[in-house]
Parts: C-alpha cells; structure tokens; sequence
C-alpha cells in the first residue's frame, strides 16, 4: 500500500482542520469567550452546564517546551499538552468562579442529589511523571483536588508510550517501510501533510493489535527504521506515584494496564484488564481503588458492555472520553461519565467556552439527554 491509498482512505481536510486550528485561534476563541460571558447566553449555557464539569488533561509540560512544539507543524500529540503558564491560569479560574471538589465528593454528592450547579472536577490520564512535577505545585497552590489515573503497564514499563513513539519515528523519517502480517506498506512522509496521514494510518493500525502484537510491530519498525525513545523520563515511575497518592488532594483510579481499546478484547481480556490495574495499584499504595477511567474512552471504544464488567468489579464510578457535562440522570450511570477535555489549544476565552456549557452544545447536543 502506498501514500496514495492512505490519501483516499484518510479525511485530509479534517486533518488540516484539527492540526491548524488551534495553532491560529485568532478572532474565533476571542467572541467565544465573550458569549460564554454574555448573561443573554447564560440560561441555554446552564441547560447544558448541567450540575458540573468533569475536566480532562494528561501532560503538564514547561512553557517554553510547549511553546518550541506549537511552533512545529507536526503535532499528532499535542492535543494532550497543556502548559504550566496555561494550566496555572486555568486553576486559577476554577478556583475563583467555580466548586472544585474531589472526585469522591463528586460521586457522593450526584448519587444523593446534591451535587450543586458550577461544580468542577479535575482528572489526568495515563501517568505521567509531570503530573507529580509540575501538575501537583500548581493545584496545590489552588487548593484543587484532582484525579489521576493510571496505566499500570506504562508505570511496570511492560507497555509502551506507543503513541509518542510513533510520533518520533514519523517525525524523523521521510519514508516508511513496513512488512506486517504479510502485507507490505511503503509511505512517504516528506511533508507535514504526509506525516500527518502516515501517524493517523499507524495509530489506527496499533489500537487494533493486543499488547504482544504491538511490541513485536515496535519491534519491527525499530529494526527497519533504527531509533531511540527515552521512554523512562516521561512516566510516574513507583516512587514517584507514591510519592502523588501521599498528597491529600490526589486520588488515584485504574486506567487498566496496558492502556488498549477495551471494546477489541474478549470478556475475559476485559476483565483482566480492569483487575490487574486495580489490584497492582491497591497493593503499591496499600489503598482502595475505587475509580476507572477507560481508555480511549469514545462510544466506539467503551460501551455497554464495558460499563457492565466496571459496575461486576465493584468500581463507584467510571469516566468515558466522551464530551458532556454532569447532569442529574448521571446519578443512574456512574459507570458513563462524560469528561470535557483540554489541550494545548485551549485559551482562556476557548477554555471559559468549554466550561460554559455552549461548546458541548455546539458538538454534542443530545449529550444533555443521555450517555
């Protein structure tokens, strides 16, 4: 398979659109935070504001490391970055206009009815080491509480950062080889564009592999296209995570182990899955784990099924990818909550406009209304 294939069989304006779009934010998020503001707005903003916001981040990385990867026009990643300067100033705004509370309050509170309008709930996925660097000063100069959510996998380093390591190898390359399960792919990655197509191809393509499969294509890829990825200096390691969980304001929940799409895995992978994050992380921290973030986390890749196996182990509430805000009917799917997320794109303006209620509005309307 060539470029060409790729190139029909990939949404290239979509591409153009969710890689330029923050990097040129511009007049848009300027009026957006203005109608977030506006009082003519604020009744259809409550309606979809529901009783609280779930916020969704993974990495806090320093402003000038954040500001040397937004100059590049290769950023397959980046939606999962937000800066120290940006994610002060949004502490800061949570901490100023709205309810930050924990993540068990949360739950307690939706379950009997008093979780009250304006409530705000911190999480972060997957584990990374900056969560506990440069995350954790600035909620603990906030007074903000916050979820983190482990891939047990990345911490064991018996899975990989798969995703950052595509990155690097797409970065540094001008044209792939790949010899895979008997079929051949040669791409070209000359350009940005090209780049772009060949990562989104390869991310595809590895959320559909079991763990085994997708070390072995690691594997091959490093054996084709020689590269080093310094894997360790990213992640939580035991000490560090707990070193996090000591901290009163941190929760940790389960985020499974090897970080896969639960929905391509059989029953009884599933349930594995789920169990071994909970009881490594129960045994490292000598604490209950009661909280699951599924990852990926869309309604393609955690559904019903997904949600039945959480509620049969026992967890008291588990967070989806999927965008919305808290609502009362949610007291009833504990095990469905949707997240709002934020990425290095987010502006103050732009992030007052997911907080508002409107931005949901605007993408998915019917969230107010069901899971």
């Amino acid at each position: 398979m060539d470029m060409k294939i790729l190139s029909r069989t990939l949404p290239q304006p979509d591409l153009k659109a969710r890689f330029n779009d923050a990097r040129n934010p511009g007049f848009s998020n300027v009026w957006r935070g203005a109608v977030a503001r506006s009082t003519l707005t604020r009744p259809l903003a409550s309606l979809f504001a529901g009783l609280g916001t779930c916020l969704m981040y993974h990495r806090i990385c320093e402003d000038e490391q954040t500001r040397a990867t937004i100059q590049s026009s290769f950023l397959p990643n980046q939606e999962l970055i937000v800066s120290t300067r940006a994610f002060n100033e949004q502490m800061a705004f949570l901490a100023r206009n709205y309810n930050c509370i924990s993540l068990h309050q949360a739950i307690e509170q939706l379950k009997s009815g008093r979780l009250p309008p304006g409530s705000v709930v911190v999480t972060f996925d997957d584990g990374y080491l900056d969560n506990l660097t440069l995350a954790l000063p600035v909620l603990q100069s906030h007074g903000i509480p916050a979820t983190v959510y482990i891939a047990t996998g990345l911490i064991e380093q018996t899975s990989r950062l798969w995703w950052y390591e595509l990155e690097q190898l797409v970065a540094g390359q001008s044209n792939l080889h790949i010899d895979w399960q008997g079929r051949e792919y040669n791409i070209s990655s000359t350009n940005v564009m090209e780049k772009r197509l060949a990562y989104v191809f390869l991310n595809r393509l590895m959320k559909r592999m079991s763990p085994e499969e997708q070390s072995d294509f690691m594997a091959m890829l490093q054996a084709e296209h020689p590269h080093h990825f310094n894997y360790s200096s990213l992640v939580l390691r035991r000490r560090h995570l707990a070193k996090l969980a000591d901290d009163p304001l941190i929760t940790i929940g389960a985020h499974t182990h090897h970080h896969l799409v639960l929905s391509r895995l059989s029953d009884i992978q599933l349930r594995h899955e789920l169990l071994r994050s909970r009881e490594l992380l129960q045994s490292w921290l000598e604490r209950p784990v009661d909280h699951l973030a599924y990852p990926f986390g869309s309604n393609q890749q955690a559904c019903k099924r997904e949600f039945k196996v959480a509620r049969e182990l026992g967890f008291e509430s588990a967070v989806t990818t999927r965008l919305g805000h808290l609502q009362k009917f949610h007291r009833n799917h504990l095990l469905a909550l949707p997240r709002v997320a934020v990425g290095y794109q987010d502006c103050m303006s732009r992030f007052e406009w997911k907080l508002s209620g409107l931005y949901c509005l605007s993408r998915r309307p019917l969230s107010r209304i069901r899971i």
